[in-house]
């Protein structure tokens, strides 16, 4: 594993390892599950800020399980308490309320917010069946490479288009851009943050490879860059991280940022062939056909620059962390074995490699497709955080999360 240079604070010595689980806000919300996605993201969104939710789902007989199936999906995992237990022992508890939910004061609608989406695969998708049905959003174009191929969601024939200049022209008020090249990503967020435009990415590459540069041109054109779905899916990753820095420096971060090789892994740990956990997680959805990039730790490489901006503000390349291969001649440690990113500050130092986590109750029974995150503060607390990293519904969440904050600001 390499070095990598970086422009790190110095924190004290000595660390004790301390669970973050006591003290976040709560937000008690009453929610109409009538619509359990919908209803599931406005518990989303209070998590993912670090607060713990109760819940009451209305909706009369099956509306807390339905919010609770909802979370699931997303990858939140929730509580049921009965009678007399305490409502705040998880992060998210669920009780059943009246069948209809109290009404609030409903203002004039805003105009829809303009948005002209950059991709349509998985996440792209995901997101604009999502846009579509809210009237708080209008959908001036969608960017593909084919028009002519056919979608599920079918996108309105007059909004497929394979211009990026001309999906720009459209003028849109934000760019969701779920692209899976690097390059063109990156390309159409800058001229769109150039515009003043505001950007909501989904593409660890794009927004990885030069993250502080981007956040200086978002800020020169008064235009705002949301990335919380470039790392971790549904799972807060970038959230625990900020909320660590604004408690104390941090010294330390450890992740899971792969669901790909997590999935393989915990084949290989079953006793599968390599060739045959590959396939597994391609069938399952998780692996490109081209996996190059997952196994090589790239992937996770550019996920971890993102998370090490959010922690010190310096610009750390993925080019520069070092990486080691998960392949069929792969020599891995015996145990449990976790494709581990890693950043120490004290040693100034970066990496991705594989890595026994026996007894590490964080990251030991890791699900297939899910991320895993532990920061350090220089004072010793620990921050964690779990969940789906991979899929269309945790990540698709995660970038609505993003646009309801864009439209709330």
């Amino acid at each position: 594993m390499t070095a990598a240079s970086l422009p790190l604070p110095r924190p004290a010595t000595g660390e004790a390892r301390i669970d973050h689980t006591s003290d976040e806000p709560v937000a008690l919300l009453q929610l109409d599950v009538a619509d359990a996605a919908e209803a599931a993201s406005a518990v989303y969104r209070e998590f993912r800020r670090g607060r713990r939710v109760v819940a009451v789902a209305c909706g009369g007989d099956g509306a807390a399980t339905r919010l609770a199936d909802a979370l699931d999906r997303i990858g939140v995992a929730t509580a049921r308490p009965g009678p007399g237990q305490a409502l705040l022992e998880a992060p998210v508890s669920i009780v059943t309320g009246p069948d209809a939910a109290l009404q609030g004061p409903q203002g004039a609608p805003a105009r829809p917010l303009r948005v002209a989406l950059a991709g349509c695969g998985v996440v792209g998708g995901g997101v604009l069946a999502r846009l579509r049905a809210d009237d708080r959003f209008e959908v001036v174009g969608v960017l593909v490479r084919d028009p002519g191929k056919p979608r599920e969601p079918a996108v309105p024939e007059g909004l497929l288009l394979s211009d990026p200049a001309a999906l720009l022209a459209r003028e849109p008020d934000v760019l969701v851009e779920a692209i899976s090249d690097a390059s063109t990503g990156l390309a159409l967020i800058r001229a769109a943050l150039s515009r003043g435009v505001d950007v909501v990415s989904a593409n660890k590459q794009a927004v990885g490879g030069d993250l502080a540069a981007l956040t200086a041109l978002a800020r020169a054109n008064d235009a705002r860059l949301l990335y919380s779905a470039s790392v971790g899916g549904g799972s807060p990753l970038i959230e625990t991280v900020r909320r660590a820095r604004a408690h104390a420096p941090v010294v330390r971060i450890e992740a899971v940022l792969n669901g790909t090789c997590n999935f393989i892994l915990n084949r290989l740990a079953e006793g599968a062939a390599f060739e045959a956990a590959l396939a597994g997680a391609r069938e399952a959805g998780f692996a490109e056909e081209d996996p190059t990039a997952d196994l090589s730790g790239l992937d996770a490489a550019a996920k971890l620059a993102i998370l090490a901006h959010e922690a010190l503000d310096g610009s750390l390349s993925p080019e520069r962390i070092g990486r080691q291969t998960l392949a069929a001649d792969a020599v891995l440690p015996a145990g449990r074995v976790r494709q581990l990113a890693r950043l120490d500050v004290r040693a100034d130092s970066a990496g991705v490699a594989l890595v026994a986590v026996d007894g590490d109750p964080l990251l030991a029974d890791l699900p297939d497709e899910w991320n895993a995150l532990r920061v350090t503060t220089g004072d010793g607390r620990v921050f964690t955080a779990r969940g789906r990293g991979a899929g269309r519904v945790p990540t698709t969440e995660s970038v609505w999360a993003d646009l309801a904050d864009l439209v709330a600001a």
